[in-house]
C-alpha cells in the first residue's frame, strides 16, 4: 500500500514521498476507500480511453471536493504531458519536463502548491484566457505496473480551507489505480492492433499467393518453372505465367521498390493492369507503357517498378521489353555461350513520358534457356559481405546444359543458399526459369 510522508517544504511548495506500507494510512476514510474501490472495479471493466479518463477525473473531484480534475498523459513520441481529459477545460500540451505536472511526472513525488500565483512554475495563461482562477493545486504520478509514469494527475480548488494532510495520500492512492488502468488499456490496445495487423498481412499474404500460378501453363514445346520467396509477411516480388489469347506464353516478373505490403499492392496492381490489357494488346512495350500512365498517377514521389515482360511462342521467339529489370540471362542454343540481355528503358513510375522500347526479338533454338530473377538472387550476400552477382549464375547456366528447368531452379536456390550460410534474405527473391524443348 502506499502512503505519504513529509519530505519538504518551501515557501510555496510541499512535496509528499511515495513510501511502502503494510497498511493503509489511517487517515483515509472507509468512504473514501470505497469511493477508491468502486473506481477500481470500474476501471478494469472499462475499454474505451475517454470514459476511462472520464471516470478518474470525475472520481478525484468527488473523492478531494475540489473544483476540477486534469489528467495528463505522456506522449512518448513528442515527450509531452497533454490533457486527453481537463474538466470544463480545453486540451492543454506541455513538454514532459515543464511546470508543476512536469516535476511530478520526473520525479514520481506528489506536490501540493497551496498558491500556485506565486510558484515559478505556474502559468497562468490558461487562467487568463479562460477567466477561471486557479487557488490551490495537488499533483500526483501515474505509475503503471512497472513502476514507469503514464502521465499526471492535477487536482485544482479545494473547497474549502484548502488541501488537507491526508489529501496527497489519497490522490495518489487514485493515481495508482488510474496508473494501472491506463498502462493496461496501451497494451489492450497494442495487442489489438498487432493482432489487427496479422490479421491484414495474413490477408495479403493469401492474396499476393493466390496470383501466383499453381502450375505453368502449357505451351507447345516450351518448358517453364517459377518460383519466389518473400523476405517479409510479404513481398516486393511478384511473378506470373499464363496462355496468350493465340497461344503463346506470357512471362511477367515485377519488383517493387522496398518489401512489405506497400510494395505488394503496387506490384499486384501491375499483374492486374496488364492481364486486363493483353486481350487487347500483345506488344510488351505498349502494355508497360499503359499500366507506366496508371502507375505514375498512384504512386507516392520515390517509388517505382521494374518489370519484364516477354511473349514466348513455340517456334522459340521471344517478344520482350525490360523496364529497368536486368540483369536478364539468356542461353539461345542448347550448349552455346550465355549473353545478358540489355534493358532497353527504365523502370515504371518515374514521368508519365515512358519510352514504350522493345528489346530485339530473340529466337530460342530447342534447348535454349531464358532466365528472369529479381536482385535478391543477384545481391544475395555471405558473411563477408560479398555479393553472389550475374557471373555466378551464368557459370551455373553454362555448367547445367542437361538440366530442365525445374533442376537448374532448385540446383540455383541451393547455391544462393549456401552463399548465405544459413542467414535469413534480406530482399525478395523470384525466379524464371524457361526451356524451349522441342
Amino acid at each position: 500500500m502506499i502512503s505519504f510522508q513529509f519530505c519538504a517544504e518551501t515557501d510555496n511548495v510541499v512535496l509528499f514521498n511515495r513510501t511502502k506500507m503494510d497498511s493503509l494510512p489511517a487517515h483515509i476514510s472507509p468512504q473514501q476507500l470505497k469511493g477508491v474501490l468502486d473506481l477500481s472495479r470500474m476501471l478494469a471493466v472499462t475499454t474505451d480511453l475517454e470514459v476511462l479518463l472520464d471516470h478518474i477525473a470525475q472520481a478525484a473531484t468527488s473523492l478531494l471536493d475540489c473544483e476540477r480534475a486534469s489528467i495528463f498523459l505522456h506522449d512518448a513520441q513528442t515527450n509531452e504531458l497533454w490533457t486527453k481529459v481537463a474538466l470544463h477545460s480545453h486540451e492543454i500540451r506541455v513538454p514532459a519536463t515543464a511546470g508543476i505536472v512536469g516535476q511530478a511526472f520526473g520525479s514520481n513525488i506528489a506536490i501540493h502548491v497551496p498558491k500556485p500565483y506565486e510558484d515559478p512554475r505556474f502559468n497562468p495563461e490558461v487562467d487568463r484566457r479562460t477567466g477561471f482562477v486557479t487557488c490551490n493545486l495537488l499533483t500526483a504520478p501515474m505509475v503503471g505496473i512497472d513502476g514507469r509514469p503514464v502521465g499526471v494527475i492535477q487536482a485544482v480548488n479545494k473547497i474549502g480551507d484548502g488541501y488537507s494532510d491526508s489529501d496527497p495520500a489519497i490522490l495518489q492512492l487514485l493515481a495508482d489505480h488510474a496508473g494501472v488502468a491506463i498502462q493496461r488499456f496501451h497494451l489492450q490496445q497494442a495487442a489489438v492492433e498487432r493482432e489487427s495487423l496479422r490479421r491484414e498481412m495474413d490477408l495479403a499474404k493469401r492474396v499476393q499467393e493466390a496470383m501466383i500460378p499453381e502450375h505453368p501453363p502449357e505451351v507447345p514445346g516450351i518448358a517453364v518453372v517459377g518460383w519466389t520467396q518473400a523476405a517479409s509477411l510479404t513481398g516486393g516480388d511478384c511473378f506470373d505465367l499464363w496462355t496468350m489469347p493465340d497461344g503463346r506464353l506470357a512471362i511477367f516478373l515485377a519488383d517493387a521498390s522496398g518489401h512489405g505490403i506497400g510494395p505488394a499492392l503496387i506490384v499486384s496492381q501491375v499483374r492486374a493492369i496488364i492481364r486486363s490489357l493483353v486481350e487487347y494488346e500483345t506488344d510488351p512495350a505498349q502494355l508497360l507503357a499503359r499500366a507506366n500512365l496508371r502507375l505514375c498517377e498512384d504512386l507516392k514521389d520515390g517509388q517505382f517498378v521494374t518489370i519484364f515482360l516477354g511473349i514466348l511462342g513455340s517456334d522459340g521467339v521471344l517478344q520482350w521489353t525490360s523496364a529497368g529489370h536486368g540483369p536478364i540471362l539468356v542461353r539461345p542454343t542448347a550448349t552455346g555461350p550465355v549473353e545478358t540481355l540489355d534493358t532497353p528503358t527504365y523502370p515504371l513510375g518515374f514521368s508519365p513520358q515512358w519510352p514504350a522500347t522493345a528489346g530485339e526479338p530473340l529466337q530460342l533454338d530447342v534447348g535454349g534457356m531464358l532466365l528472369v530473377a529479381t536482385d535478391g538472387i543477384f545481391e544475395t550476400f555471405n558473411p563477408a559481405g560479398e555479393q553472389f552477382q550475374s557471373d555466378r549464375v551464368i557459370a551455373l547456366l553454362t555448367d547445367g546444359v542437361n538440366r530442365n528447368p525445374p533442376q537448374f531452379l532448385q540446383v540455383l536456390r541451393t547455391a544462393v543458399d549456401a552463399w548465405r550460410c544459413g542467414e535469413e534474405p534480406q530482399d525478395d527473391q523470384t525466379i524464371i526459369v524457361i526451356q524451349r524443348i522441342v
